[in-house]
């Protein structure tokens, strides 16, 4: 825990919050701000043990006081996020969706003539341009179809990725590391059950327990229009849109000297 900077953050909130908005009178006062005693009161927490938070001497603080305080400044949810990370937690996963946004449509066709598409936090294939289509046609045929179900369940896609094996290995050990940024998600547990009953090969993968971070890769495809095509796989966070990640693929170019 930060404490000294947990302090100091929790001043600088009290002192934004309008008296008047959060229900006390509009008297005059020396300073911006809620009182300290009128921000434990809201927050139902004693003013001695607030006033060791914000001076700093506090060593640690529960994440039901962390949610409590946060609420009554009002934080919003990237305030609230810098306040659990500086008192030591991840912040409870937000219930906000991502959004496909008329911006993101575009960018995925001014990427052409490169395939692209738009993950959500669940790996819902949830956009793609024309060019991703053109690489696995049989994607016109779903609608946001999860991308382990479609590596791990359908033949067609199967035969398409010439580095199937290694890539089904690589997709579990990045999915399970992905799944620490949404604990207890019920889409995201949802989508490992169903490929658990589903595929006795993902099965055997998600029982290993490894973890990877996502590293741009060489990845292999057999075209049935134009043969076997190698791409560099790019996937990019969409820091606008919570979980969602732009996935591209650029074609291979030889290394230069």
């Amino acid at each position: 825990m930060r404490a000294a900077e947990v302090g100091a953050f929790l001043r600088s909130r009290r002192a934004r919050v309008d008296p008047v908005a959060a229900g006390f009178p509009a008297d005059r006062r020396r300073t911006p701000g809620l009182r300290r005693e009128e921000l434990a009161s809201l927050a139902g927490v004693t003013v001695s043990w607030l006033a060791k938070l914000e001076q700093g001497h506090a060593h640690a603080v529960s994440p039901d006081v962390l949610t409590s305080l946060a609420r009554a400044l009002r934080l919003g949810h990237a305030e609230r996020t810098h306040l659990f990370a500086l008192a030591g937690y991840r912040v409870a996963a937000t219930d906000e969706s991502a959004q496909v946004t008329a911006a993101l449509l575009t960018l995925l066709d001014e990427l052409e003539p490169n395939p692209a598409y738009l993950l959500d936090r669940c790996w819902n294939i949830v956009a793609w341009n024309a060019a991703e289509v053109r690489l696995f046609p049989k994607l016109e045929t779903f609608e946001a179809p999860n991308l382990l179900e479609l590596v791990f369940l359908d033949a067609d896609l199967g035969r398409l990725m010439a580095d199937h094996d290694e890539e089904l290995v690589r997709l579990v050990a990045q999915f399970r590391l992905h799944r620490t940024d949404w604990p207890d998600d019920p889409a995201i547990e949802g989508v490992v059950e169903r490929l658990q009953r589903e595929s006795p090969a993902f099965a055997a993968l998600w029982d290993a327990n490894d973890v990877s971070p996502f590293v741009t890769t060489r990845r292999v495809f057999d075209r049935p229009d134009l043969g076997r095509v190698t791409y560099d796989h790019h996937r990019l966070g969409v820091l606008d849109q919570p979980g969602m990640q732009l996935v591209v693929y650029i074609p291979a170019t030889a290394p230069k000297h």
